[in-house]
């Protein structure tokens, strides 16, 4: 790993990040996402794409609810990724590699959102005395903080670290190589079902397991039960949709 490499690297996940505060939350700093960019970047594409695709189905459930603190999916994926494609390995190598620069990452984020807490206070003594500009520019602060927060965290680890995971990698036993192999292919499962633990409902679990149905055991591809989801969601809300009483005219001329 470059130099220039991990610099890009560390720059596009803190703009990808930074495009969460200000454009609306577009998801681009998702694994799906990153995982292809940090492999161009890196000189592989194809592992970008399989890793940022696995990753993704393991932090699929990672939300924000509350107070809570998730791991920080967008380090994670983008050290994971780099990482890996740098020791020539696949997902064993970065959900090693992963899953504890997202923890990292998430005590960044804190420490970010901790420091950004004290100048809300200033934010509210400028509202007070109607100082727009002193607003904004406490909210460009704040935008500063968070994009070091993560910048420096991902670059520090990709320049320092590539050399530390491969050593780690190499010293594995195989039966150890085998575990994690195990483990990431479980992973996605638990991703799914803590995004399942989120989104359960009584009511509409039959219709999961019936599109789970559809595409395990017919020739339905993920599109099409999508697609017929989709229509089965426009039949439910027209249905539960107050339809306007017919006038007497109408109801005449019929």
């Amino acid at each position: 790993m470059t130099l220039w490499q991990a610099f890009l690297i560390a720059l596009v996940v803190a703009l990808a990040y930074l495009a969460r505060r200000i454009l609306g939350d577009p998801q681009l700093e998702r694994p799906i996402i990153l995982g292809p960019v940090v492999g161009l970047i890196a000189g592989d594409l194809e592992t970008g794409l399989i890793v940022g695709g696995t990753l993704e189905l393991i932090f699929i459930g990672a939300a924000t609810f509350g107070g809570t603190a998730p791991p920080n999916v967008a380090i994670g994926a983008a050290v994971g990724t780099a990482l890996s494609i740098s020791a020539g390995q696949g997902a064993e190598a970065a959900l090693v590699a992963a899953v504890p620069a997202a923890v990292l990452g998430t005590f960044c984020e804190l420490f970010a959102k901790t420091v950004c807490s004290f100048l809300v206070h200033r934010a509210d003594a400028a509202a007070a005395q109607a100082r727009g500009r002193t607003i904004l520019g406490i909210i460009w602060i704040g935008n500063a903080i968070h994009f070091l927060a993560y910048f420096v965290p991902t670059f520090l680890v990709l320049q320092f670290g590539a050399n530390a995971l491969e050593g780690v990698l190499n010293a594995l036993s195989d039966d150890v190589q085998n575990a994690l192999n195990t483990s990431a292919a479980l992973l996605p499962a638990v991703g799914f079902g803590i995004l399942l633990s989120v989104l359960y409902n009584k009511a509409l679990f039959p219709v999961f397991f019936a599109g789970f149905a559809l595409a395990a055991f017919t020739d339905f591809t993920v599109i099409g039960v999508a697609i017929l989801a989709t229509a089965l969601v426009v039949v439910i809300l027209r249905n539960r949709t107050p339809q306007a009483p017919s006038s007497p005219q109408s109801s005449a001329l019929i």
